[in-house]
């Protein structure tokens, strides 16, 4: 109150004009829609006019503060009181192991029921099953165009179905999950995204997955492989059959395992290729990715590969010059 005087005093005994309070419910949604839905419902509280905004909010970003009861408790409490009427476009959300498999279901349920195009799934369990019960429900939800499913453990089993009927997909990014083999220990999970461009994988072949890995689609034009294998009991394969495929960006990191890599198709359309191979693979692999994308224009190469490749040149050139020795004697 003390506070309060001092403004009108300030502004000659007028109270500051709440100018925010006065935009639209659109111009506000929007404005909430910038920030952590947490934050967003907490503006509830200032007035009446702010009491039921952010229950038409199409976007919600349900990220964990302090107490993971807390988090559970707030995300039924959005679900439960969320104008229903109101369509679901982008969803980011982050659950705990603790976080029961029905209130993850619901959560799921919910938004592929409310057109959701977006959705960012974070979870956290770490050395712990998966319930996976919930697959289903995002491999269903044909209005899906954007999916992340990052899984923060390795170390976990998280098993996709062998093919992802996503129609409307466009980008995908997937890490620590496995792909089960077919009769033929082959799986080719993406040629049924009929709409995807990109597609990033990390982490998605152990010891649990099919031995080769078929990418094929005619839509991808994005695709990017990070740290793909971390496998001991066989040298998976992935075979590459993207035919309008105009980005390639491979990294591994030191604790990556090796893989064969082949391609079924030319790549007429492929522009940018970038690998950073920090892996002591032997170089006939890198020889051999590297002729896979011969036509490219910008290619960018590791310090390590270019080493391994310099290694590899002067093997050659002195095996050349030891053959014209021996010639000419």
């Amino acid at each position: 109150m003390r506070r309060l005087r001092m403004e009108k005093k300030r502004n000659g005994g007028r109270n500051e004009e709440d100018r925010l309070s006065d935009l639209p419910d659109g111009v506000l949604l929007h404005i909430m829609e910038f920030l952590p839905t947490r934050q967003a419902v907490q503006s509830s509280v200032l007035s009446k006019r702010w009491k039921n905004i952010w229950k038409s909010l199409t976007i919600l970003s349900l990220k964990p503060f302090n107490g993971i009861r807390k988090y559970n408790r707030f995300l039924s409490h959005v679900l439960s009181n969320r104008d229903h009427s109101v369509s679901l476009h982008n969803l980011y959300l982050t659950v705990f192991i603790s976080t029961a498999p029905k209130l993850l279901n619901n959560a799921i349920k919910y938004a592929a029921l409310h057109h959701l195009q977006k959705l960012t799934l974070y979870i956290d369990f770490k050395f712990k099953e998966i319930p996976n019960s919930f697959v289903p429900l995002i491999f269903n939800c044909q209005s899906l165009t954007f999916l992340d499913l990052f899984i923060s453990s390795s170390l976990s089993s998280f098993e996709l179905p062998p093919s992802l009927l996503l129609p409307s997909l466009k980008t995908l990014h997937l890490s620590n999950v496995t792909f089960p083999a077919t009769d033929n220990d082959c799986v080719e999970p993406f040629s049924t995204c009929t709409s995807l461009t990109t597609l990033i994988l990390r982490h998605s072949m152990n010891h649990q997955s099919a031995q080769t890995l078929c990418i094929s689609s005619p839509s991808i034009s994005t695709l990017k492989l990070k740290n793909m294998v971390h496998c001991h009991t066989f040298i998976p394969k992935i075979v590459l059959s993207v035919p309008n495929m105009s980005s390639f960006t491979l990294e591994n990191s030191p604790s990556s395992m090796r893989y064969e890599l082949s391609c079924t198709c030319h790549l007429p359309f492929l522009k940018e290729v970038k690998i950073d191979d920090r892996v002591h693979i032997h170089s006939s692999i890198i020889i051999n990715w590297l002729g896979l994308f011969s036509t490219v224009t910008t290619l960018t190469l590791s310090s390590h590969t270019l080493y391994i490749l310099l290694k590899l040149y002067i093997v050659i050139f002195l095996s050349m010059e030891f053959c014209y020795i021996g010639f000419e004697r």
